[in-house]
């Protein structure tokens, strides 16, 4: 309700309302009005594009249409049609391909830690296999279904990994630095880019770094700052990293993060000045701070790490429990990141995919499971479980397929693989695009 004196971050945000309270009726204020005035006042958002663009981001469904095409997932989607990123490999189990790392379409040859297939050739030697056996390789799915974009994941990750608040100014020009981050996308029955629909879904999808096995980001870099390790994570090592940002522009998910200034021990207002400006470290403001992770400086990327400070120290205790019996695995449950603690509907599920008894490996057998931009051959270890929606036939505005569902059919639908599943049987979705007029398409 807006603030005045609350300290170095909270001075003078937001807007005081308590001046419409009355000292009879504290908690409601009648006969408000509303009035245009020529008042200006900027917002400033960390998404600023809310479509799709036809592309198959986030997948959704009814559960009528999934009862009869529980593939529904992987038929959209450019993948749909492309070959099979692991090539002749593809029909391979999850937990061989996360210790094997197959080469299938890619140009690159992965390292392999763990016993190879047979005649599948690796590119570290026998000494690496030794060096790292049986290693437990970490993953991640997001269920759509039951994500509600409350953001709670978006603060933990925040809180967890010290990542500074870089205020208004610098979200207005594209600065944000939140890991993990809420897109929201918008669809509606019949779109109109002359005006704004009545009647709009909203699909929510958190977003965080990939770890992806192909990583874009991992190939672009010029210093090896962000490499794969043993465990199948996406790393990076801060001071080694010189800033050249070719990750994030090669990122094709857009989740790596670049530190303009020394947000953590420069003066609030002098961070323009750099080396140059006064420090301000108050004992207070370093108390709030994760001992447990780094706190990174001025020219440096950051990103997600999977928490990587919660899996060592899981593994540390794993093996003071272990003793001399060597078993140093990691128990499922274990490690929790950030972001699925605090989850309020579990939609965050993190654990070790080279176990087919993980409760992460159950969630990407699901059929609804799929890689956002899966096409791109990037091999996401994040992945994520198709949306289904439930609409009650018997409302005036019941729906036979979801928004986003239809507009993207209503772009490909010439190509789709389950055309029996449409009113016309031709694969196209004309009466949920169009309210019937397939001479639109």
């Amino acid at each position: 309700m807006g603030r005045e004196v609350v300290g170095r971050v909270g001075q003078g945000v937001g807007f005081n309302a308590y001046p419409v309270r009355e000292a009879q009726h504290p908690a409601i204020a009648t006969g408000g009005v509303l009035q245009l005035t020529s008042a200006v006042h900027e917002l400033a958002n960390t998404q600023e594009h809310w479509s799709m663009e036809g592309r198959a981001i986030i997948r959704e469904g009814t559960s009528d249409y999934y009862k009869k095409h529980p593939n529904f997932a992987n038929e959209m989607g450019v993948e749909s049609h492309a070959p099979a990123n692991y090539g002749k490999d593809d029909d391979k189990s999850l937990q061989e391909k996360s210790v094997n790392q197959y080469r299938g379409n890619s140009a690159y040859e992965h390292p392999s830690f763990a016993e190879p297939a047979p005649n599948v050739k690796v590119w570290q030697g026998e000494e690496a296999r030794k060096k790292y056996p049986d290693m437990q390789q970490w993953g991640m799915a997001i269920d759509l279904n039951s994500c509600t974009g409350c953001s709670a994941c978006v603060v933990a990750c925040q809180s967890e990994n010290n990542i500074p608040i870089v205020g208004k100014d610098q979200v207005l020009r594209g600065r944000e630095m939140h890991w993990m981050r809420i897109d929201r996308y918008f669809s509606a029955e019949k779109y109109d880019q002359t005006e704004v629909p009545e009647d709009v879904q909203v699909s929510f999808m958190g977003m965080l770094c990939q770890h992806c096995e192909n990583a874009p980001c991992e190939q672009v870099c010029p210093v090896n700052a962000t490499v794969h390790d043993s465990q199948g994570l996406n790393v990076m090592a801060y001071n080694r990293c010189v800033g050249t940002r070719y990750c994030a522009n090669n990122c094709p998910y857009k989740v790596r993060r670049f530190n303009f200034f020394d947000w953590n021990k420069r003066q609030i207002g002098e961070f323009y000045k750099g080396p140059l400006g006064p420090v301000d470290e108050p004992e207070l403001g370093k108390m709030q701070k994760n001992p447990n992770v780094t706190i990174r400086m001025r020219g440096v990327m950051e990103k997600c790490t999977f928490c990587t400070q919660r899996i060592e120290a899981a593994k540390t205790d794993q093996k003071r429990l272990a003793g001399a019996s060597g078993d140093i695995r990691v128990r499922d449950g274990a490690i929790k990141t950030a972001c699925q603690q605090v989850c309020p509907t579990d939609a965050i599920t993190f654990g070790d995919i080279s176990d087919a008894e993980t409760e992460v490996s159950k969630m990407k057998a699901s059929d609804r499971n799929y890689s956002v931009l899966g096409y791109l051959n990037v091999r996401p270890r994040t992945t994520y479980l198709a949306r289904l929606r439930n609409p009650n036939p018997k409302m005036p505005d019941a729906y036979d397929k979801p928004y986003a569902y239809a507009q993207y059919k209503e772009r490909y639908g010439g190509g789709g693989h389950s055309a029996e599943g449409y009113p016309d049987g031709s694969g196209h979705d004309h009466e949920a695009a169009h309210g019937g007029a397939p001479e639109a398409h």
